[in-house]
């Protein structure tokens, strides 16, 4: 019996932020029905990344829910 890996299609999102109190349970409340896989806040950079893991989703809307959390900014999708 082999096991393969199953390749699974993952988006990221970058965005940069200028407020962090109480922005990753801000996110995680906007994010709850995707399948997120990593939720990273860099303080020295001031950067959000966000990767999401799965297909059938517009990562447009992702987008643009993230960009209307106060505090962050010019999100952009990889």
């Amino acid at each position: 019996m082999s096991l393969l890996a199953v390749e699974r299609t993952v988006t990221e999102f970058t965005a940069q932020v200028v407020e962090t109190t109480g922005i990753l349970a801000r996110i995680a409340v906007i994010l709850n029905p995707y399948d997120v896989r990593e939720l990273s806040l860099s303080l020295d950079r001031g950067e959000l990344r966000v990767v999401v893991e799965g297909d059938g989703f517009d990562a447009g809307r992702v987008a643009a829910r993230l960009a209307k959390v106060i505090g962050v900014l010019e999100v952009s999708v990889s």
